[in-house]
């Protein structure tokens, strides 16, 4: 069977066009890695591929969600096999795309997230934690997790270190027989100026009307979705308490912070392949000429 290529890496690198190049040219379609893609109404802060810019290439995992819902890795899992079972029953082979490593992580190294029982006892001790306390347990259990988590939600704090201490790795095939991953980077500077550049676009086609209807639908803070950079940065004008331009400058900070941890957890993959971006046809090439060296498609 053809091996699942995945492309994974920063926000605003052109990973969303990288895959769709690779899509037309290996009969792929692509499946979304991306924990805010998949809900419903996160569009112009997700950075959300719109249907008239998919180029015909059948995308999953968009939209799957209400933006009062939650989802785990362990769901993205269950949904995304679903999916690829779907697309190589027409004949199709698969692309992974995004930026989510947790959810990448979970898929091609078969951990379990989500699938463990509660523990009563268990969480009642962890009350008497601070956040702090917590969260350097799990930094110490696992990185991974540690990186996509939310230090001030201790409700999540406590699911995550109980997943860790009372949750098992599923059996699985070696990740690397069934999954190629690519990583992809640049230099730091060109990153910055087309994340500064995105988020200014961003802004120009509405972001903060955006938040405000999330708002208006009933979406807090405390909401998972609402924990997307891009949206919670804006509550502070929102509330009257900073200026639009503050605001801005610190989308533009988390998100470039955002984008170096992106970089960081690839190392959390024993196996990728690294791909210096620098431009998309280049890069596009590059991960093609590697899938044809390898016959990884036939």
């Amino acid at each position: 069977m053809n091996k699942i290529i995945v492309i994974y890496g920063p926000t605003a690198i052109g990973k969303t066009q990288i895959a769709i190049n690779l899509a037309k040219i290996i009969n792929a379609e692509i499946i979304s890695a991306d924990s805010m893609q998949i809900y419903q109404d996160l569009n112009i802060g997700s950075a959300k591929i719109m249907p008239d810019e998919m180029q015909g290439i059948t995308h999953h995992l968009l939209n799957i969600k209400d933006s009062l819902e939650s989802y785990s890795a362990y769901d993205f899992v269950c949904d995304c096999k679903k999916a690829i079972k779907s697309i190589q029953s027409k004949g199709k082979n698969v692309i992974i795309c995004g930026g989510t490593g947790l959810y990448i992580k979970a898929l091609t190294e078969g951990y379990n997230y989500g699938d463990t029982q509660k523990n009563q006892e268990f969480r009642e001790m962890c009350k008497n934690k601070t956040n702090i306390e917590l969260f350097s347990i799990i930094k110490e259990k696992d990185i991974t997790v540690a990186n996509n988590i939310d230090i001030n939600n201790k409700h999540r704090l406590i699911r995550a270190l109980e997943v860790l201490l009372f949750g098992t790795k599923q059996t699985k095939q070696a990740f690397d027989n069934d999954y190629v991953i690519f990583g992809l980077n640049c230099d730091r500077q060109k990153l910055y100026d087309r994340i500064n550049k995105r988020v200014d676009i961003m802004i120009e086609q509405g972001l903060l009307n955006e938040t405000n209807y999330l708002l208006k639908h009933g979406v807090t803070e405390t909401h998972q979705s609402f924990k997307a950079i891009g949206y919670k940065e804006l509550m502070p004008y929102i509330r009257g308490e900073a200026n639009l331009d503050s605001c801005i400058d610190k989308l533009k900070q988390n998100t470039r912070n955002y984008a170096k941890r992106q970089i960081t957890f690839m190392n959390q993959f024993p196996n990728i392949i690294k791909v210096e971006v620098q431009d998309i046809q280049q890069a596009t090439k590059q991960i093609l000429n590697q899938i044809e060296d390898n016959k990884w498609i036939n």
